[in-house]
């Protein structure tokens, strides 16, 4: 049965993402990472924290209410108490207001010919009023190193419009800066792909789907992800994570040349996957990523990192401190797979058998973490199968616990200023793990941290944790394997 608090936070945002009428997931998602970047600027500074916390804490209930307007206005709120004790500025409240749009994959050769191809379309995430002189814009072109740059003494949303340079194939981000006297205001990033031969690129990808339908099933799912996904890309559709497309095309390529040797097109070596696999009938997404301590023929650790609600599978890799669990995979030599949640378990089963096919997991060292929505479906998938884990860590987890091996090493995160009704729910589970009587249970409460940043401020404490657990018993772990 699932755990109460897994289905409400999941109805909540199912309601919520299907009534959103302008805002859409990519936009959101660009608002999420421009706060985080903010949150990584400033977060050394308890007091900086503390200003933010509450108003970052309006926008979480704002999110589950479905007032989408209100939440971006909070986050631009959150960075602007972030930065500085004073009242937001008329003028910072109003930058908070643009958004961008444009075409993320396109042909190199049309997108040369065609300026259409080439806008960006600007919109507003709330109304606010327009200060007397318009804002200063600075729009960059980087790929690696700076391509291109615009400048905008006075710039306004309605006026001069904004129309990006052509390019040469390649993974670019476009970085936007508004500013006013001197001062920066805002500033966030969109990804572009410029793509040789896009169409016939996609034609091919879909032939040898045609062509090899006994291919791998994880190779399989992972070209027709990408062949969907970009073919989307060329009618508008904004993709909700910054990955490169022109990159995920060239692996999705990569693989279905193996299929042509009569061979797995995948090679395993260091670095960060997006992909899919087919389970139980069903297809599930993931992100896995690989440090650079992997080797093919070595065993490693693997992190199962499960994101909350409203969130996917990018949430851990670009979100949750732009991506901090990854950081702490590079410190301890681990593998992390995070998979988009499902109605059921499977994508938790599906990944990791998808996972173990694919490189060499030890089975002694499987972590298991959540977040929120992400905690009630860890408590779910220990309630079914404890035994394949080495230890787990819970963020502001929704759900409660069943009875878990007396050995499982649990470590429970909650910022102080929780939702009331998850810190009561947190509370309420860590009293029966208490009762439970684990050997190793550690409970942390972060001061100004509030429901979204509990998982960048907790994590280097978690993995620590997770890297301390004692190997099991032997006869123990022979009877998981």
């Amino acid at each position: 049965m699932r755990p109460l608090g897994w289905m409400v936070l999941s109805l909540v945002w199912l309601l919520g993402m299907s009534q959103a009428p302008t805002i859409n997931r990519a936009d959101l998602a660009v608002r999420l990472l421009e706060m985080e970047a903010c949150w990584e600027t400033h977060r050394t500074s308890e007091e900086a924290r503390q200003r933010a916390t509450q108003t970052l804490s309006d926008g979480i209930t704002a999110f589950f209410a479905n007032r989408l307007p209100v939440l971006t206005r909070q986050l631009t709120i959150t960075c602007a108490r972030l930065r500085s004790a004073d009242e937001p500025s008329p003028e910072m409240i109003y930058a908070g207001t643009i958004g961008t749009r444009f075409q993320r994959v396109v042909d190199t050769k049309a997108y040369e010919s065609d300026p259409e191809l080439r806008r960006v379309r600007v919109f507003s995430y709330y109304e606010a009023t327009p200060p007397a002189k318009p804002l200063a814009l600075t729009l960059k072109v980087l790929n690696g190193t700076q391509v291109a740059e615009q400048m905008f003494a006075e710039w306004q949303p309605d006026g001069q419009p904004l129309v990006l340079p052509p390019l040469p194939e390649g993974d670019y981000r476009v970085r936007f800066e508004l500013n006013h006297q001197g001062t920066r205001l805002r500033a966030w990033e969109l990804p572009l792909s410029v793509v040789n031969r896009l169409n016939e690129r996609l034609d091919a990808l879909q032939q040898a789907l045609d062509a090899h339908p006994d291919a791998d099933s994880t190779e399989r799912a992972t070209v027709k992800m990408t062949h969907e996904v970009i073919q989307a890309c060329t009618t508008g559709s904004q993709p909700e994570t910054l990955y490169p497309l022109l990159k995920q095309l060239q692996f999705a390529d990569a693989l279905v040349q193996g299929w042509k040797r009569n061979a797995r097109g995948w090679e395993p070596k260091p670095g960060d996957y997006w992909m899919a696999t087919s389970y139980a009938n069903g297809t599930h997404y993931f992100r896995l990523y690989l440090p650079k301590q992997f080797q093919p023929d070595k065993p490693i650790p693997l992190v199962v990192a499960l994101h909350g609600a409203g969130g996917n599978e990018h949430l851990f890799f670009e979100g949750y401190g732009l991506g901090q669990v990854l950081k702490e995979a590079e410190k301890y030599g681990w593998a992390v797979v995070a998979p988009r949640t499902s109605s059921s378990l499977n994508h938790v089963w599906g990944s990791m058998e998808a996972v173990g096919k694919l490189i060499k997991v030890d089975p002694e060292r499987i972590y298991l973490m959540g977040h929120s929505m992400g905690g009630a479906q860890s408590f779910a998938v220990l309630a079914q199968r404890a035994e394949r884990f080495r230890a787990v860590a819970i963020f502001a987890g929704a759900g409660q616990p069943a009875n878990l091996p007396k050995d499982l090493p649990v470590f429970m995160a909650v910022g102080r200023e929780e939702l009331t009704f998850l810190m009561n729910n947190i509370q309420t589970a860590y009293r029966r793990l208490q009762a439970m009587e684990l050997e190793r249970l550690q409970y942390r409460e972060y001061p100004a941290c509030e429901h979204l940043m509990i998982v960048r401020e907790a994590l280097p404490d978690a993995c620590a944790f997770l890297a301390s657990a004692p190997a099991r018993a032997k006869s123990q772990a022979s009877s998981s394997n």
